[in-house]
């Protein structure tokens, strides 16, 4: 494999610390139709990702920018949402999540993420960044112990800057080398289809009143618990990021679905709900019992369609193997890992959308994997037609 070398040129980086320095950073990265781009933030106790730093290479020049100091994003979000520009990132699904969040709905259009077109090209799916480089670099090993870094802490250390850095620098040599291997493959139109498919992915809002359908294990209910199990699942996502807190800081699944099972009409019926967190009796035990009682009331005019687990469904087992074949089929045909043209979660996702979905639902849902892009063109009607029989 071709070994590719980090020029003393790219290896040196800036600090940005004004938005006329941003703006003229993004200028020049518009002038060279791409950029790679890389975030560092933290999200333990937060709904939503805090960003702590933003790491930039365009045009021989890397720049790190400090989103906590007194700058306005809005050339970079402006450089995203460009049509004409390429957004270069590695594994970008969390980035992309973050940028949207953060700018209030920017997303790219035209995206390159290099995780995807390193397994596409057949240097290796899923591969995390240190391993890529290592992999494309002589003799560079990235120090991934500054991983765990408080990026929202301040000041940051000239090793932790260093670390960012690298990330923005190595992508941007690695950009134009997997571009090409990924031509010369044939697989390029691919790999910016699979590139957009984890920004729709990341920036899809699910219907409120369909997030039940997301909880784990909700075949377990009746449609009585399932219509209470639908508005505690929006009930929980909108307190969740009203107050900027993680899911299950409220109620984790198995806890939401205990709650629709038993149906508590008091402070005291809360305590028998097991892995419901404290605060979450304390603080918002009322609520819960609010919204139980809400859709107990309303149950008799919702007419939800059961579910029910898939393994159990008649046909099932014969209608993934058929599914299976035809993936199979279709990597063997690109030349590529099955897994990158399904897993075994897309294949269930499939046929979970035709199988237990009303139409209703499926009209308002985002379509599976399997169905959307070059999966859809080369396999579409042959899956449809067998998730029909």
């Amino acid at each position: 494999m071709t070994q590719l070398e980090l020029p003393e040129s790219v290896r040196q980086y800036r600090l940005i610390s004004s938005t006329d320095e941003l703006a003229d950073f993004c200028s020049k990265a518009r002038q060279t139709g791409w950029f790679a781009i890389d975030s560092e933030f933290v999200r333990e106790r937060t709904f939503y990702a805090n960003l702590g730093l933003l790491q930039m290479h365009a045009g021989g020049d890397t720049v790190i920018v400090d989103p906590l100091a007194d700058i306005n994003l809005a050339p970079v979000w402006s450089l995203i949402s460009s049509d004409s520009i390429e957004t270069v990132l590695h594994a970008g699904g969390e980035d992309i999540e973050l940028f949207f969040y953060e700018s209030g709905g920017a997303q790219p259009s035209r995206v390159f993420d290099s995780q995807i077109a390193a397994g596409f090209c057949g240097i290796g799916e899923s591969m995390g960044y240190a391993r890529l480089v290592s992999d494309l670099f002589d003799n560079v090993e990235l120090d991934k112990s500054l991983s765990r870094t408080n990026w929202l802490k301040r000041p940051l250390s000239p090793e932790q800057l260093d670390y960012a850095a690298a990330d923005a620098s190595y992508l941007a040599v690695m950009y134009p080398y997997l571009k090409a291997l990924c031509e010369e493959k044939g697989c390029l139109d691919i790999v910016y289809e699979e590139s957009v498919l984890q920004v729709r992915k990341r920036t899809t809002r699910i219907p409120d009143d369909l997030l039940y359908l997301q909880v784990g294990n909700a075949w377990q209910l009746n449609d009585e618990q399932l219509a209470v199990l639908q508005e505690l699942a929006s009930w929980r996502f909108n307190k969740a990021r009203k107050k900027n807190i993680p899911l299950g800081f409220i109620a984790k699944d198995g806890a939401l679905l205990e709650l629709a099972r038993r149906k508590p009409k008091s402070q005291s019926d809360l305590n028998h709900i097991r892995d419901l967190p404290p605060l979450s009796k304390k603080y918002s035990g009322n609520e819960m019992i609010t919204v139980i009682r809400k859709a107990e009331e309303q149950a008799t005019s919702k007419s939800l369609k059961p579910l029910s687990r898939l393994d159990d469904m008649p046909g099932y087992k014969e209608t993934f193997k058929a599914i299976k074949q035809k993936v199979t089929e279709l990597a063997e045909s690109l030349d590529v890992p099955v897994s990158l043209v399904a897993s075994r979660k897309q294949i269930n996702d499939l046929i979970n959308f035709f199988w237990q979905y009303s139409p209703q639902q499926q009209e308002r849902l985002p379509q599976p994997d399997l169905l959307t892009g070059w999966r859809n063109a080369a396999i579409g009607a042959e899956l449809r037609a067998i998730v029909s029989l």
